[in-house]
């Protein structure tokens, strides 16, 4: 299974990612600011974001079929296209649990992405409450799926 955790940057896909990975003791955790130093990938223009989620796709979907049914994988990006994280969801039939984070933080605005397609995520958590609560949030979220 494929966790994709979306939203602008601060907005807590970082830290709710590791807390998601650690809660299902996976090694598989795709952050989009590690993600990026991997492949040199500076460009937050358009094309560079979707070529850089593009790749997290593809490794995603690589190891969510290594992993079959027992395993799990993180995906934190900000991901703002919804056409890509609909080929995600394409290339795993059933197997992607899409999470939107919202945040009216003022942190790293300068990374916002303008044209950003919220889609119609499987779930929204409002993450300007303190972390334990949107991770108790998240892991309740998750229990009733």
């Amino acid at each position: 299974m494929i966790y994709l955790l979306y939203g602008q940057p601060a907005s807590g896909k970082t830290t709710l990612g590791k807390l998601l990975a650690n809660h299902f003791n996976t090694p598989f955790i795709i952050d989009g600011d590690e993600f990026r130093k991997m492949f040199t990938n500076k460009n937050y223009g358009k094309d560079g974001r979707e070529e850089n989620i593009r790749n997290a796709n593809a490794v995603a979907t690589y190891l969510n079929k290594k992993t079959a049914e027992e395993g799990h994988v993180i995906v934190s990006l900000v991901n703002p296209y919804e056409s890509l994280r609909k080929e995600l969801k394409n290339n795993n039939k059933n197997q992607v649990i899409e999470i939107l984070l919202l945040s009216d933080r003022d942190l790293r605005k300068e990374y916002h992405v303008k044209d950003f397609e919220v889609g119609d995520p499987d779930y929204m958590i409002k993450t300007d409450q303190e972390v334990d609560k949107s991770w108790e949030q998240l892991k309740s979220l998750l229990n009733e799926g």
